[in-house]
């Protein structure tokens, strides 16, 4: 299983502040000048701070680049460049941690805080440089997050709920079709065909999200063309699901069905006031949300979200 590729621990803090603050003095052109600058002038912690990792992280994340003939690096890290101080390095901890986040940020820290539960030991102790001020830390990084992953992943959870989604069809002899893999003209990602035509729309959530989603105005489209045979099934994945190596049927926490009847009388149809054309925000009702009557196939396993390819391929 691939590790997660960073944690800002203390070390790695600092060399991205040395080269923050080479960078402020003067844009360079080559990386090794980058680095060289970086150690100057040179001290026992310049010298002994590996500065190659931390350089590779900041393009990756892009929060350093090549452009005219230089290095640019994003302003947000130029500003703290200013003093190796304790501010200074918990803002760089937290703007790496919003740039690159564990998979557990999204499950461990929430509007009701920090719950460390979630977060494993071993990355309790990288982190521990930033305590007593570990929690606000964390808590700032989830509000600042800007990862350039987090479609990957999101599309890795929308496709591990398709995914079981099709099991349990396939459990249950409805012949489903995994419309969704042969064109997105479809508007919807499943159609099973037995006892009925029906035409699947599936979404994901997690415990904090549930009972809300995101429609596609083409979704919302297919939905109406459809009328009956059209519903919406959200897969709720447990806490555990973000941490997991492998996913099953106990990582899921329920599954709930919406009719098209219900999500049309939630949506307003189009008038000189109101007209959606991208995608919108749906949060029904708790009474509108009906149980899918769906049975997990409990023998079904699918890589967690952070072994599928798509999030792979992404880092």
């Amino acid at each position: 299983m691939k590790r997660w590729r960073m944690l800002p621990r203390h070390g790695f803090a600092f060399g991205v502040f040395l080269l923050a603050r080479a960078a402020r003095v003067k844009r360079r052109r080559e990386v090794d000048e980058w680095i060289d600058a970086a150690r100057a002038p040179r001290s026992f912690l310049s010298a002994e701070v590996d500065l190659a990792k931390p350089v590779d992280v900041l393009f990756k994340l892009r929060l350093a680049w090549s452009a005219g003939g230089g290095i640019v690096v994003e302003s947000r890290l130029l500003s703290l460049s200013e003093s190796a101080d304790r501010a200074t390095l918990h803002g760089i901890a937290r703007l790496l941690l919003a740039a690159d986040p564990p998979l557990w940020l999204r499950v461990a820290v929430t509007s009701a805080g920090v719950a460390r539960e979630y977060i494993p030991e071993e990355d309790l102790v990288a982190l521990s440089w930033l305590e007593p001020d570990l929690d606000a830390v964390l808590l700032g990084a989830r509000a600042d997050l800007t990862s350039p992953f987090q479609e990957p992943l999101r599309k890795a959870i929308g496709d591990a709920a398709e995914l079981f989604v099709l099991a349990a069809l396939v459990r249950a002899g409805a012949r489903p079709v995994h419309v969704a893999r042969i064109s997105d003209k479809y508007g919807y990602d499943i159609e099973a065909q037995v006892p009925v035509i029906r035409r699947i729309e599936v979404k994901a959530a997690g415990t904090t999200t549930r009972g809300a989603f995101h429609l596609t105005r083409n979704e919302f489209d297919r939905s109406r063309y459809h009328g009956k045979e059209w519903e919406l099934i959200q897969v709720v994945f447990a806490s555990s699901a973000m941490l997991a190596d492998q996913l099953d049927a106990s990582h899921i926490e329920d599954v709930l069905k919406l009719t098209h009847d219900t999500l049309s009388a939630l949506i307003p149809p189009d008038s000189a006031n109101f007209t959606w054309n991208e995608s919108a925000l749906i949060k029904p009702p708790p009474a509108a949300w009906q149980p899918a009557n769906l049975q997990m196939d409990v023998t079904f396993t699918t890589p967690g979200f952070r072994n599928t390819p798509s999030y792979q391929e992404a880092r």
